[in-house]
């Protein structure tokens, strides 16, 4: 055991090194994959003598970095399998999150007596990790959906390469799984719940988030009125699709008006209903703002990320919607 009490060291078991020899597998399989494509674009597009330098340059570019990235799991496998040993992690989850990254790459097509056309190709990659004893350790989404917060969590690892070798849920957090299931019998908790005047600051969130949910029906409408204005004298079977798109988002922006007008006539009331936090969830991504969800007994709902620090497993949270528009506008802790 470490002086932190952050791991211990244990030697590969048999089963260990099985796992970790059948990686060799993966990588020669996928090495001889990309070999094969890369010795079919050299032979029979490249070594043309229409070809000039920069795409070979490029070309043998990819290739070296291919190389690295299998020669680099080669040698962590090999030395994993060298060290013989593992690092074993024992605690309490206290963050779990979701990584995606998402790469375009463009792609160009040349037709016969056309221009140049450009497409590009959108590439996402879902990572999943957990933290424990303030270390975050990437697992797969199997081993990801088995958890909650608080639930005790026992995992195995590999020193170079991180691969999980062992993963099992020790504990489940039962104060919350006890309190989700006395919350399931006793409907009176899922009851609580307030009707109450608004305050005017709240008028005033309620109004901006509202109007910025139904600005977003307008993009989308104002184009299609115009496209539809445009190309009303030419064939009526291409006019379908704009004519399902118009009614659709027209229908969706006056049910919308007529919410907000019944939540005005009504003088502007709000519903505060009290739920239990089960679950907490952060994403992250590349090409998005970070996110925070909190699992309720209500359902999941987004929050700020104040709230999400804030907030612990089994504790009390008061919901506060707009009434009529169906709008949660704020999250508070009880």
């Amino acid at each position: 055991m470490t002086s932190q009490n952050l791991y211990e060291v244990k030697p590969l078991s048999l089963q260990d090194r099985k796992k970790l020899k059948r990686q060799y597998v993966y990588i020669i399989v996928f090495g001889v994959f990309a070999g094969a494509i890369f010795f079919f674009i050299y032979n029979f597009v490249l070594s043309t003598d229409k070809m000039g330098k920069i795409p070979v340059f490029v070309f043998s570019v990819f290739a070296l970095i291919f190389s690295i990235v299998i020669s680099y799991f080669f040698w962590s496998t090999y030395l994993d399998l060298k060290k013989g040993i593992k690092y074993c992690y024992s605690g309490i989850v206290t963050d779990k999150r979701i990584n995606k990254h998402t790469t375009s790459s463009a792609q160009h097509n040349r037709a016969a007596g056309s221009r140049r056309n450009g497409s590009s190709q959108k590439n996402t990659q879902t990572h999943y990790y957990i933290t424990l004893n303030d270390k975050q350790h990437s697992i797969n989404y199997k081993q990801f959906s088995q958890v909650k917060l608080n639930d005790e969590v026992y995992l195995e690892v590999s020193p170079k390469k991180k691969e999980v070798l062992t993963f099992n849920v020790l504990e489940n957090n039962t104060e919350t799984s006890e309190s989700f299931n006395s919350i399931s019998r006793n409907q009176n908790f899922e009851n609580i719940e307030k009707s109450l005047p608004m305050r005017e600051k709240e008028i005033e969130l309620v109004k901006k988030i509202f109007f910025k949910k139904t600005r977003k029906n307008l993009i989308y409408l104002i184009p299609i009125i115009v496209l539809l204005f445009i190309l009303w004298k030419g064939i009526f079977i291409f006019l379908i699709p704009l004519i399902i798109a118009f009614v659709y988002y027209a229908l969706k922006f006056l049910i919308q008006i007529n919410q907000y007008a019944k939540f005005k006539r009504n003088g502007y009331l709000k519903t505060v209903k009290k739920v239990k936090v089960i679950d907490k969830l952060m994403t992250t991504s590349n090409r998005h703002s970070t996110g925070f969800k909190i699992e309720t007994s209500n359902g999941i709902i987004d929050v700020s990320e104040h709230i999400y620090k804030q907030v612990q497993t089994s504790q009390d949270l008061l919901l506060h919607k707009a009434s009529f528009i169906n709008l949660h506008y704020d999250v508070s802790i009880e």
